[in-house]
C-alpha cells in the first residue's frame, strides 16, 4: 500500500533533536519521514548532493519546514540556502508545505521589521540574538508573501509542533472526504441537467403531437415557425461562444448594415464597424480571420499551396439564414441584444 511521504526541511545540526522528534511522529501516523541526514535522500553519483535534495522533494507528497537560528549552507549554484531551495522546489512542484518557525527568531523577525521602518540606516548592522543570518528574516517574508499556501506558526518545543500538524493534517483529510462528497453532489447535478434536456426534448415532441391534433391542418407550419424563431434567437448566444461577448457599435449617423443583403454570417460582421475581414499571406499560404475589436481573431479558411480548407461554421450561418427568414421586428429583437448606443 503506498503512503505519503513527507520531507523534512531545516538546519540540521543545530535543530537534530526536533527532527528526531518529528521523524518518529511521522512514522507513528503511518508517513514515511524523508530527512537527508538520515540517508532517505538518493545521492546520485552523476549529481551533486544539493541537486539530490532537492529531486528527493519532488517525490514526496508532504514538506515540513522548520525554520530556526542558522542559516546554514548556501546551495552550490542556486540562490539562497539548501533550506530555501529545498522549500522553493517544494512550492514549484505544487506540494502542501507546513511552515514552524522558533518563536525566538519570529520575535526577532518583528524587531527586524520595526527597525526598518524607524532606523533604515541600522537595521541591518543590529544584532538579532536568535539568528546567525539576517537572511533568515528575509526566507520568513518569502514564505509570508507567497500567494498561496503561505501560513507560518511559531514553536516553543516540539509539543507545539505535533500539536499544529494533527490538526492540520485532520483538516487534509476532512477537506479530502468533503471533496469526494462535492464530486458525488456535482455527479448528480450532472445527472439532472441530463434529465432536465431529455424532458425538455419530450415536450417539445408532445408540443408537435399536440398541434398536430388541434390544428392538423396549419400544424406542420406553426411547428416551423417555432423551430425558424428558436434558430434565429441563438444567433447572438453562437456569436458569443465564438468570440467571447460582443457587442456592436449603434453610433449617430452610422446605420447598422442591413442583414438580408449578405448571404454568409461572417460577411454581415464585417459590415460593421467592429468586425472587418483581413488576410495574411506568407510565402505560398494565405490565411482568412475575421477580427472583433482588433484582438479577437477567428479564422475561416487558409489555403496552402493548392490546398484551400474553410472552417465549418454550419451552425452559425444556419442560425444566421433563420435570422434573415424571421419578420424585421422580431429580427431587430434579437439582434438588440448585441447592439449598444454609443
Amino acid at each position: 500500500m503506498a503512503i505519503p511521504r513527507v520531507f523534512i526541511s531545516s538546519t540540521c545540526y543545530d535543530l537534530k533533536h526536533i527532527r528526531e522528534n518529528l521523524k518518529y511522529f511521522v512514522k507513528t501516523i503511518g508517513y514515511e519521514p524523508v530527512l537527508s541526514d538520515d540517508g532517505d535522500v538518493y545521492y546520485s553519483v552523476d549529481a551533486h548532493t544539493h541537486d539530490a535534495c532537492l529531486t528527493e522533494v519532488a517525490t514526496c507528497q508532504l514538506f515540513i519546514l522548520i525554520i530556526g537560528g542558522r542559516y546554514g549552507g548556501e546551495h552550490k549554484s542556486k540562490e539562497g540556502s539548501i533550506t530555501n531551495n529545498e522549500y522553493r522546489e517544494a512550492v514549484k512542484n505544487k506540494i502542501p508545505v507546513f511552515a514552524l518557525v522558533e518563536s525566538a527568531v519570529y520575535s526577532d523577525h518583528y524587531t527586524y521589521h520595526s527597525n526598518k521602518k524607524t532606523n533604515p540606516e541600522f537595521y541591518e548592522k543590529i544584532t538579532y540574538p536568535s539568528i546567525d543570518n539576517i537572511k533568515i528574516f528575509g526566507f520568513i517574508d518569502e514564505v509570508r508573501k507567497n500567494s498561496l499556501n503561505n501560513a507560518i506558526v511559531s514553536f516553543n518545543d516540539f509539543s507545539d509542533m505535533e500539536a499544529y500538524l494533527k490538526k492540520q493534517w485532520a483538516g487534509m483529510m476532512y477537506d479530502l472526504l468533503a471533496e469526494r462528497t462535492r464530486n458525488d453532489n456535482a455527479k448528480i447535478t450532472n445527472r439532472l441537467i441530463d434529465d432536465l434536456t431529455i424532458a425538455a426534448k419530450k415536450s417539445e415532441e408532445l408540443i408537435k403531437v399536440l398541434l398536430r391534433t388541434t390544428d392538423a391542418e396549419h400544424a406542420e407550419d406553426k411547428i416551423s415557425e417555432i423551430e425558424l424563431l428558436a434558430q434565429a434567437e441563438s444567433f447572438p448566444k453562437r456569436i458569443d461562444d465564438l468570440f467571447g461577448k460582443v457587442f456592436i457599435s449603434d453610433i449617430p449617423g452610422y446605420e447598422i448594415p442591413d442583414i438580408q443583403n449578405y448571404s454568409k454570417w461572417f460577411e454581415f460582421l464585417a459590415a460593421t464597424i467592429d468586425f472587418k475581414l483581413i488576410t495574411e499571406t506568407e510565402h505560398d499560404k494565405e490565411v482568412v480571420y475575421i477580427v472583433y475589436a482588433s484582438k479577437q481573431y477567428v479564422e475561416l479558411k487558409r489555403r496552402v499551396g493548392d490546398k484551400q480548407e474553410v472552417v465549418n461554421y454550419d451552425e452559425i450561418q444556419s442560425s444566421f439564414e433563420a435570422l434573415k427568414q424571421v419578420d424585421k421586428k422580431t429580427r431587430d429583437i434579437i439582434l438588440s441584444s448585441i447592439v449598444v448606443p454609443f
